[in-house]
């Protein structure tokens, strides 16, 4: 599925040490915002931490600093180098770093709620038992709607010198999560395991379900920095198409996967009778549709320069993922 004609990263090892250090980045903010696992509702706080604390590759997080840098101009030789921060506020890459988080918080309780019994029952994520089969159902769906809200909570508390910033980010955000996005997709999608679907279906459920937030994370770096309009505008389109390969590349590792890789059963689409590329114009197809999104994304940002390295890399990396 590699994406053709495509720039990526000098070696392997580099790109694996720019996310290993744009995640850590993200996980350092992340773990000071939680609630400590102490006090009245210790239990609760343990709950919130769990899904959290199970690891994932924070693409979302990452692409919420990516769209910043993007804005910003800066290069991708100078990202890999470690140089993205340089010449922005303190207080500002904090606000930065916090909404990246509130994303990967979002992202998280849909996660939670994805595996609770009344949707997808599933007793695995990323190699642990799910929160519900740890905590219980009830406990679950509440940690699931606190890091929901917490999300929000951390984006209305930014300082007031960015309040604008804030609210266009926590508009980005809820569009995405709420009932034009993500929540619609998950409800067709749910729908859909009963009935027969053609590909107008699966795409909008891909679109809602998936694509939604990973357009929006980009989006929330833009706003942060008072990205331009044309540059939002290049940003939504990308991100809606590397929302849409995440979500392909998903549903074709569910038949081909190596189910220790990714932490959870393969084949577990199928068994629910889920609507997938793969069920529905076959798994070359499939492939064909990964790279057809990915040669868009090229053209979308040729002629960006430098600016758009890490973009480039980062749709290589969804594209070759294997879990």
């Amino acid at each position: 599925m590699s994406p053709q004609g495509s720039s990526s990263l000098t070696t392997n090892s580099d790109c694996k040490t720019f996310l290993a250090n744009r995640k850590k980045e993200v996980e350092e903010v992340l773990w000071s915002l939680l609630p400590p696992p102490e006090g009245m509702a210790a239990q609760l706080h343990k709950a919130l931490r769990y899904p959290l604390e199970a690891g994932g590759k924070r693409i979302r997080p990452i692409l919420v600093l990516t769209g910043a840098d993007f804005c910003r101009g800066v290069s991708g030789k100078d990202v890999y180098a470690g140089k993205s921060w340089e010449g922005v506020a303190p207080d500002l890459k904090q606000a930065i770093l916090t909404a990246a988080c509130a994303v990967e918080m979002i992202h998280t309780y849909s996660l939670v709620h994805d595996d609770l019994p009344c949707m997808d029952d599933d007793d695995l994520r990323r190699g642990r038992p799910t929160s519900h089969i740890v905590f219980g159902e009830a406990l679950a769906v509440l940690s699931a709607d606190a890091l929901n809200t917490l999300g929000f909570q951390l984006l209305a508390c930014l300082p007031e010198r960015y309040a604008i910033q804030a609210l266009r980010t926590a508009r980005e955000l809820a569009v995405a999560c709420g009932y034009p996005g993500m929540v619609a997709g998950q409800a067709v999608d749910l729908e859909y395991e009963s009935k027969p679907g053609g590909e107008e279906v699966l795409e909008y459920i891909h679109r809602h379900k998936t694509a939604a937030l990973i357009r929006a994370s980009l989006l929330m770096g833009a706003h942060m920095v008072d990205g331009s309009e044309g540059d939002c505008a290049l940003l939504e389109d990308v991100g809606e198409k590397l929302g849409l390969i995440f979500q392909v590349v998903d549903d074709i590792l569910d038949v081909i996967g190596d189910a220790q890789l990714m932490g959870k059963d393969a084949g577990s689409d199928e068994a629910r009778g889920k609507l997938t590329y793969p069920a529905l114009i076959g798994l070359e197809e499939s492939k064909k549709r990964v790279e057809n999104l990915s040669a868009d994304i090229l053209a979308r940002l040729e002629g960006e320069g430098d600016r758009a390295q890490v973009l480039l890399d980062l749709t290589n990396i969804l594209v070759e993922r294997q879990a």
